[in-house]
Parts: structure tokens; C-alpha cells; sequence
């Protein structure tokens, strides 16, 4: 893993803005009247591999990768649940329009989500593991135990975190790493990818994990 840098980030998103801005000249007319009377640009997330830029109910993700943005795109077409709309891609961006409604939680925090809500994003999650599988392969068990060991190495060398906690993290990690039937799965499925109104899922955000593999994800 590579140890974080304030300052790579930093040239990082100068670069994803500059992007950004090739992006908005390339698409012209089709972006100007989703662009009219928005102000700024809000760095959503932004590190040595991708970022996402919001402006106004648009976001734009720009990938160093484009095979994660391939996944992305192929798996929201594919999805028996609501994901955003795909608005353009001109590599390393695509732009797509923001969901409506807010997220269905957040971590640590009390949810003031219905409980209809939440049964709806339970049943959405099932019909997506229920459908047909994506033809391209998940993260493996075996990806996943060495990920978590090369993680727990880095954290354990570079003082990061105690060595107990480390350690006792590592143990209730490991738990979840057991056989399981490959389905059509997210990925990423946290609260704050999905999003509600009211009673209602109105979609599931970012993607690029998507493939087959453990229902848990």
C-alpha cells in the first residue's frame, strides 16, 4: 500500500480538474444547459487513482483505469435495480446524473430512514443477486485474503495502529472469508451508496467493483 500524500492528492486534483475542464469543452452544447447557473466545482473524493467531482446534479468520475469505468458502466446496464444515468464518457470521465432522494445512512450515525425504506433496499438487493450473472469474474477468496494480509502488514509496519487492534480486526475480518455461491454482486454496498425518498430506493451509486462473488459485498 501506498503510504498517503496530502500533497500527491492535492497535484492529484489538479489534474482530475484539468481533466474535467477537456471533458466539459469536448462536450459543449450537450453539458451547457446542465451547467447553467451552477457555481464551483466540489471535490468529492480524490486520491493517486481516481476522483469524483460534483457540479451541480452532475458527477464526474475520472479514472486513471478505464477498466474499472468499463465495469462500471457494463454493470449499471446490466442491473436489475436502479443506478444513475450514464449522461456521457469521453476517458477518464463519465458523467452521471445524480440520484434523487439522500442516502440511505450513515456510518455511526443514527438513520432517520423509514423502515419501508429499508425493506425496500433489502428486497432491491435481493433481486440483484437473484439475476443472471455479469460475464466478468469478481474479487476471488484468494484476492481478498491477500489483500487483507498486505493490509494488515503495512498497517502493523508503519505503526499505524495498535498491534491488539490490528490483530483483533484481522481475526473478525478473516471470519467473513469463507466458500460462498457466486452472485451478481455490488461490490461496494454501503449505506452510502444507495439512496431513498421517502419510501422508496431510487438507486445504487459507484460500481466498479461489480462483478460475481460473495453476496456479502
Amino acid at each position: 500500500m501506498d503510504e498517503p500524500s496530502c500533497h500527491g492528492e492535492n497535484e492529484f486534483t489538479d489534474e482530475v480538474e484539468a481533466d474535467f475542464g477537456k471533458a466539459l469543452l469536448l462536450e459543449g452544447q450537450a453539458m451547457s444547459a446542465t451547467m447553467t447557473g451552477v457555481e464551483g466545482v466540489e471535490v468529492v473524493v480524490a486520491h493517486h487513482e481516481r476522483a469524483t467531482l460534483r457540479v451541480g446534479e452532475v458527477f464526474l468520475k475520472v479514472d486513471a483505469d478505464q477498466t474499472r469505468t468499463d465495469v462500471e458502466v457494463e454493470a449499471m446496464t446490466r442491473a436489475p435495480i436502479p443506478t444513475p444515468e450514464v449522461l456521457w464518457r469521453r476517458p477518464p470521465v463519465l458523467a452521471l446524473a445524480a440520484l434523487p432522494g439522500t442516502a440511505l445512512g450513515r456510518l455511526g450515525e443514527p438513520s432517520t430512514t423509514s423502515s419501508a425504506a429499508w425493506a425496500a433496499v433489502g428486497a432491491a438487493v435481493r433481486i440483484l443477486h437473484d439475476a443472471p450473472l455479469p460475464p466478468w469474474p469478481g474479487r476471488s477468496l484468494e484476492e481478498t485474503a491477500s489483500s487483507l494480509d498486505l493490509e494488515c502488514t503495512w498497517l502493523l509496519a508503519n505503526d499505524v495502529l495498535p498491534t491488539d487492534l490490528v490483530n483483533r480486526n484481522r481475526r473478525v475480518a478473516e471470519a467473513a472469508l469463507r466458500p460462498w455461491t457466486p452472485v451478481f454482486m455490488h461490490g461496494d454496498l454501503q449505506l452510502a451508496h444507495v439512496f431513498v425518498e421517502g419510501d422508496e430506493i431510487t438507486g445504487v451509486v459507484d460500481w466498479s467493483e461489480a462483478g460475481r462473488g460473495d453476496a456479502m459485498y
